[in-house]
């Protein structure tokens, strides 16, 4: 027996169109909200998935990773279907401000009904990294584990970010990998005894296939 943990990368960020995004925004730099594409990206995700049965959704907080997530549970008939919001899969530390600019719960709410206010997150508080896309690494992959054994039978969707799935990837195939944004990946999980990753950064759901960002980063940036 098996199920199936699919992840996803949040969809086009106002700072990839906007260069001057962050520097205009000083309070809130690190986290972006999704561009009108973006949006749509993240729309067509949740067609995807839309007649699938999953258990949840599992995102990052920040702002980008909930829209997506929202955009998701949006579209799915099941809508007992909760966001549940995990700070293990947000970004690398060295990337964002101290502490990470990740909007409130009372915020997240704004997003979805579907937010689960009940879920105990894997890390309250995120432990020190290393600088670097690998200093991140540990903490993800503990991440990803606990999280299939918090959903230990149905179906998942984790929405993260392009270096933290890069290191899911890293666990799974023993090498790094970036992954397009809202293209889908689907990983076997045969209850813990093992994973297998079936296919990455899919792309065929989405409408517009250019400009994606899968080759942001070819390799990992390393501490300086």
């Amino acid at each position: 027996m098996s199920r199936t943990i699919w992840l996803v990368r949040h969809g086009q960020r106002v700072d990839n169109v906007d260069k001057k995004w962050k520097e205009n925004n000083p309070t809130k730099w690190d986290d972006p909200e999704l561009t009108i594409r973006g949006k749509q990206q993240a729309h067509e995700v949740g067609k995807h998935f839309a007649n699938m049965n999953i258990e949840a959704i599992i995102t990052s907080p920040y702002t980008r990773c909930i829209e997506t997530s929202a955009q998701i549970a949006a579209m799915m008939e099941n809508k007992s279907t909760k966001i549940c919001v995990e700070p293990g899969f947000q970004e690398p530390l060295y990337t964002s401000m101290k502490p990470p600019g990740v909007p409130s719960m009372e915020k997240i709410k704004e997003y979805s009904t579907q937010i689960d206010e009940s879920y105990k997150p894997v890390f309250e508080k995120l432990p020190e990294e290393v600088k670097g896309d690998l200093g991140c690494a540990d903490r993800v992959v503990k991440t990803f584990k606990e999280v299939a054994l918090k959903f230990p039978t149905g179906n998942i969707i984790i929405v993260s970010h392009g270096t933290p799935l890069a290191n899911i990837h890293a666990f799974l195939k023993g090498h790094w990998k970036y992954v397009g944004q809202c293209t889908i990946c689907k990983v076997t999980d045969m209850y813990g005894q093992s994973f297998r990753l079936d296919y990455w950064s899919d792309k065929r759901h989405l409408s517009q296939t250019h400009d994606l960002r899968e080759d942001e980063r070819i390799t990992p940036q390393m501490p300086e």
